[in-house]
C-alpha cells in the first residue's frame, strides 16, 4: 500500500483514510513526492525563491477556493451597488 502525506513534525498527515484500526502497526518508508511543475514555473515567471515547502496540489486548490469565495463585506459592496 502507497499513501501520501504530509510531514508535520513529528506527525505524517495522510491524504487518505489508510482503512487501518487505530494503534495498528506500521513500517514507513520516506520518500519525498516530486514537486508539481505548476509551482515551479510560477516561482521562476515571479522570480521568487521558496522559502518554504510548496503546499500540495490538494492544500493549493483549497487555498484557491478560499480566495475566490466571495467574501461578506465584498456581498455587502455589491448589494449597495445594486440600490
Amino acid at each position: 500500500m502507497s499513501l501520501r502525506g504530509v510531514v508535520r513534525g513529528r506527525t505524517i498527515e495522510l491524504e487518505a483514510d489508510p482503512h487501518l484500526p487505530d494503534g495498528t502497526q506500521v513500517e514507513v518508508e520516506v520518500r519525498l513526492c516530486p514537486t508539481d511543475a505548476l509551482f515551479e514555473r510560477l516561482y521562476a515567471l515571479w522570480q521568487l525563491t521558496a522559502t518554504e515547502p510548496l503546499p500540495s496540489l490538494e492544500e493549493a486548490s483549497q487555498q484557491a477556493a478560499q480566495a475566490l469565495a466571495p467574501k461578506r463585506a465584498s456581498r455587502l459592496i455589491q448589494a449597495m451597488r445594486q440600490k
